[in-house]
């Protein structure tokens, strides 16, 4: 696979800081440090800080005893430091270039961090980062989207393997378990999942439970695995059996909104445009009332990001927006139903995987 372009990440932020009159843009330890800088670290009481300016340059603060894991960890190739028994935020000040007007800040820092900031800045304004950073994550690069279409291959590939070993008698939290092992198997990475089985299943994101699986019970598997930190996201539902003729009439109601939510994806409609084209599906099936959560959200380097596929979003799909497929129908006391995949959007969209998901055949 291709390296990330990290240069050309910060480069694009920098010409909006810019634009914008914007001074520097502060980043701890978060998702979006991971995205610009590399460094996947975790937040303490001790201030690290990536910083971005206007003017151009790059700077990164950190504890002194960590200047090495910082250089070997992210794309910086030195470090202010800063010992144990002085004030980080003083000499993160002086570091700076030049005396700050505006900053942004990166969406999650802490307030204590902004409080701090705030008393080292006091003339300086504060905004959220978020329109800046977002502009940018929410559109994949090809290499984003290569590591995207593995993980999802390797979800596929491991939600499908589980299938065809679980056994009658096992529960929810003993699948679970196979199916976070056969995904594994695939990408080498760690992977997550939710198991649900006949009426639990009508429960959307419902905590997995010793519920055992049983002959032709209904089971819900809602899994994905990563590449390099980028997430799949892929629900399927299947039969442990054979299907009811309820369950296969439901069923075909929830894949024909699916598949009409995919036709309807593609670069400028407006995002709430694809959830209502599903919804309409199942609202005329009869079954609005039992579809009880938004179609979709982006994917990426979290599981849940923007695009929201939702009412009320109208802003335009753009051609490299990732986002989910996932209507559902869910019966109390029944099963639920949801069927669920990845969308790379486009002037025509398409799934990040293709696959047999008729697993009760």
């Amino acid at each position: 696979m291709k390296p990330i372009d990290y240069t050309k990440r910060q480069s694009q932020i920098i010409d909006v800081l810019k634009a914008e009159e914007i001074d520097f843009l502060m980043v701890p330890p978060s998702i979006n440090f991971f995205y610009l800088f590399k460094g996947y670290l975790g937040l303490s009481e001790r201030l690290i800080c990536g910083v971005l300016s206007s003017e151009e340059e790059t700077t990164l603060i950190a504890p002194s005893f960590e200047k090495e894991n910082m250089i070997i960890q992210t794309t910086f190739e030195d470090v202010v430091t800063w010992k144990e028994e002085e004030n980080p935020y003083q000499i993160l000040k002086n570091a700076l270039p030049s005396k700050p007007k505006k900053l942004a800040l990166e969406p999650s820092t802490p307030f204590e961090v902004y409080t701090r900031l705030k008393k080292q800045f006091p003339e300086a304004s504060f905004q959220d980062a978020s329109p800046i950073i977002n502009k940018f994550r929410t559109v994949k690069s090809e290499e984003e989207i290569q590591r995207m279409i593995k993980a999802s291959e390797d979800t596929a590939a491991g939600i499908a393997s589980a299938l065809e070993v679980i056994k009658a008698g096992q529960t929810e939290l003993e699948i679970l378990k196979i199916v976070q092992e056969q995904m594994t198997l695939n990408s080498g990475e760690m992977g997550w999942a939710l198991v649900q089985i006949d009426e639990n299943s009508a429960v959307p994101h419902g905590k997995p439970s010793n519920k055992k699986l049983k002959q032709d019970s209904v089971i819900l598997i809602d899994a994905g695995t990563t590449c390099d930190h980028y997430f799949a996201d892929i629900t399927v539902t299947s039969v442990h059996g054979k299907p009811s003729k309820e369950f296969l009439d439901v069923y075909a109601i929830v894949e024909e909104a699916n598949n009409i939510a995919l036709e309807i994806s593609k670069t400028g409609i407006p995002a709430e445009q694809v959830d209502f084209a599903a919804r309409g599906v199942i609202d005329d099936a009869g079954f609005g009332k039992y579809f009880t959560h938004r179609l979709g959200h982006g994917l990426g380097l979290q599981v849940h990001e923007e695009p929201y596929i939702v009412r009320g979003n109208k802003e335009p799909l753009v051609e490299g927006n990732v986002h989910t497929d996932e209507p559902g129908i869910y019966i109390p006391g029944k099963f639920g139903i949801r069927i669920e995949d990845d969308v790379l959007v486009g002037e025509k969209s398409k799934r990040l995987v293709e696959f047999d998901r008729y697993l009760w055949k």
